[in-house]
């Protein structure tokens, strides 16, 4: 565990800290928090770190700038840089504070919105920041570390269930597109010889005789023929009911087949690559944007917060009235900068009031076609201009 040294701000400047002017005991739980495994390794491949063979090297990155944070050289300039730049919404938001108990309510409620990494490092290089409300915050994140390890673990443990249950509803959809089709198959089949038979029988009876017609109506033979020519047109159309039925099935199979690839397509081709030395590769620079999701599933919004923070940006989620009520949808667009939210599992009620109060606060809404991670990727390229005039709050 790091160590806590005293820690008192500047009292000559009214300027913010640099790293190497924060306690050392206080670097290893920035670098851990405030900066992701990515952007290590992009500093690491920047400064052409030599990494020591059969040692984790991701634990070696952390060392090596936990302890660089210490002085002033070209490393912790870099970092002091990077962690300006990527929590500058929360440096902006911190900066008319005037007291350590503005800094300690800000604190409070980013503890209880889920938002810990822009406010650590904001109110730790904040000139007013006291010894005991920047020994408290560690103690915080200490703890969340741990929380945060675990869930991370089952997190993991659930996607490998999901990707499972992925190919095993992939292989199902396939077989019963494949039993589908045979069953069309047979019904078309079927279908043609009613068709011949009605034909045939309707061919030999305008072949007879009028007169023979004629006498031989009233006879039983003839009775039977035409209520098997009834029966044969009520069974043709039925079978045409069916078949169209099944067609239209085995279309909204394909399709679900075809949203479920692109979807995984799509997930793979948007999580972020390895990043040459010294660049980012971020698709969509939200410039610390905070984005409201509305509805969904779960399971996806768990994948839309990573991309968001690769992306510069922070994901809020509201279930869109499921197990959250809908009243907590106006304190959430609050904190937002805009709401995204699928159209195909959302309620109509949480809809409007999006809408609604959106129009209220001046805020963009983006509506995706679905909940696939293509669908938000593509309203977030589409709508980045929006974005851009609404700005950061």
């Amino acid at each position: 565990m790091c160590e806590i040294s005293a820690h008192k701000p500047i009292e000559s400047s009214s300027r913010r800290l640099k790293i190497w002017e924060v306690n050392g005991g206080w670097h290893c739980s920035i670098v851990g928090t405030c900066l992701t495994v990515r952007e290590l390794r992009a500093l690491a491949n920047k400064l052409k770190l030599e990494i020591t063979p059969g040692v984790s090297r991701d634990y070696q990155l952390h060392g090596f700038f936990s302890k660089q944070g210490e002085n002033s050289e070209l490393p912790a300039k870099l970092m002091n840089k990077l962690l300006d730049k990527k929590h500058a919404v929360s440096i902006r938001k911190l900066r008319a504070a005037k007291s350590d108990k503005e800094l300690d309510d800000y604190w409070t409620a980013a503890k209880e919105a889920g938002d810990i990494p822009g406010p650590y490092w904001a109110i730790l290089s904040h000139p007013k920041a006291t010894t005991n409300l920047s020994e408290r915050m560690f103690a915080d994140v200490h703890m969340l570390s741990h929380l945060v390890g675990a869930s991370n673990r089952a997190d993991i443990r659930r996607l490998n269930e999901l990707e499972e249950q992925m190919m095993v509803l992939e292989e199902d959809l396939s077989n019963q597109k494949k039993h589908y089709q045979n069953r069309l198959c047979a019904k078309e089949q079927e279908k043609a010889g009613l068709r011949e038979k009605l034909s045939n029988i309707r061919r030999s009876s305008v072949t007879l005789p009028k007169s023979v017609t004629t006498a031989k109506k009233d006879k039983p033979k003839d009775i039977g023929l035409a209520n098997e020519i009834v029966h044969l047109r009520a069974q043709a159309t039925q079978n045409a009911t069916v078949i169209s039925n099944q067609r239209e099935q085995i279309a909204s199979l394909s399709q679900l087949v075809q949203t479920l690839r692109e979807e995984n397509q799509s997930f793979e081709s948007a999580l972020p690559r390895k990043c040459p030395a010294g660049t980012a590769n971020f698709p969509i620079d939200l410039d610390g944007r905070r984005l409201l999701y509305v509805g969904g599933r779960k399971q996806t919004v768990h994948q839309l917060k990573n991309l968001v923070e690769e992306w510069n940006g922070q994901l809020l989620y509201h279930d869109g009235g499921m197990e959250k009520s809908l009243g907590e949808l106006a304190p959430a667009v609050i904190k937002a900068d805009a709401v995204v939210f699928p159209m195909d599992c959302v309620s109509h009620s949480a809809v409007n009031k999006i809408k609604r109060l959106c129009r209220q606060s001046m805020k963009p809404y983006i509506p995706l076609r679905s909940t696939g991670v293509a669908s938000f990727v593509a309203g977030l390229q589409s709508s980045i201009d929006g974005l851009s005039e609404a700005g950061p709050n």
